[in-house]
């Protein structure tokens, strides 16, 4: 995958405040286990492989067609 299809998907996704709140809570415990530069984007990437693999895979899909 590649960066610019995750960007596109994240921009292009309805955000709701349960999804809000896991992204916040993967950046908090990724930033007390590493430093909070690095700690956003690994809460952000531990927020896609855990709960939106899927989507992100059909989106891949649908926008390769």
């Amino acid at each position: 995958m590649s960066l610019n299809l995750i960007i596109d998907y994240l921009k292009d996704k309805q955000w709701s405040s349960t999804d809000l709140t896991y992204v916040i809570i993967y950046m908090v415990i990724a930033s007390f286990l590493t430093t909070p530069i690095f700690g956003i984007p690994i809460g952000l990437a531990a927020f896609l492989y855990f709960n939106d693999k899927e989507n992100l895979e059909a989106y891949n899909r649908n926008r390769m067609k």
